[in-house]
């Protein structure tokens, strides 16, 4: 009872760690949060945190991986909702365009004078690029058997998955640096962007 009870409460105090830290990159963003202010905010010293965590990198990859997997999960309810692939991919593009944007703004308070750290935007995409790639791979290939999207090889398909990722990321990064505030006419003509350019059949 008492080994249960320890590995308990290491996992409660982990949690714990990343409830306080999430909040704390809320409010001073990735650059200016350092690993004291965690330590204060859980009531103990640096080197208890590194027991759990080697550094804050580590601290924000284990938020940013939990905040993946419910948006994934998220995205899995959502879609199963829908029965055609043009309202699947219509309902993923929104739904991946609103989290990509409000995560980025919500934990680098990014502005128009301020886009330093690319490379935090990127740590989204190893946790979230798998399994939106396998997503966008069923709702192509249901699109094809339904005769909705032009006919395409597995290989094809697959790259036409990762392309429309890449540009749903690029286009919001390019967005949050500009300041846009007003999102909801982009928000609803990418889908149809999107739709099209797999209706197109080439020779």
């Amino acid at each position: 009872m008492k080994i249960k009870s320890s590995k308990h409460n290491e996992v409660e105090f982990r949690a714990t760690i990343l409830n306080q830290a999430k909040k704390l990159f809320k409010i001073f963003g990735y650059e200016k949060l350092v690993m004291q202010d965690i330590a204060r905010a859980v009531g103990k010293g640096r080197s208890t945190l590194y027991i759990y965590f080697k550094d804050k990198e580590a601290i924000f990859n284990a938020i940013i991986e939990e905040e993946i997997l419910d948006y994934i999960a998220n995205l899995s309810t959502e879609l199963a909702k829908h029965d055609s692939a043009i309202e699947k991919l219509r309902a993923y593009v929104k739904i991946k365009f609103d989290f990509r944007h409000a995560k980025a703004a919500e934990y680098l308070m990014l502005t128009q004078k301020m886009v330093r750290q690319p490379d935090i935007l990127m740590k989204m995409r190893v946790f979230s690029d798998p399994p939106e790639t396998e997503h966008l791979a069923q709702i192509i290939r249901l699109g094809i058997k339904n005769e909705n999207f032009a006919a395409l090889s597995d290989e094809q398909i697959v790259i036409a998955s990762r392309l429309i990722i890449s540009s749903l990321n690029g286009i919001s990064t390019d967005l949050i640096a500009a300041g846009t505030r007003d999102l909801s006419p982009i928000r609803n003509l990418l889908p149809e962007m999107f739709l099209r350019s797999l209706s197109i059949v080439t020779d």
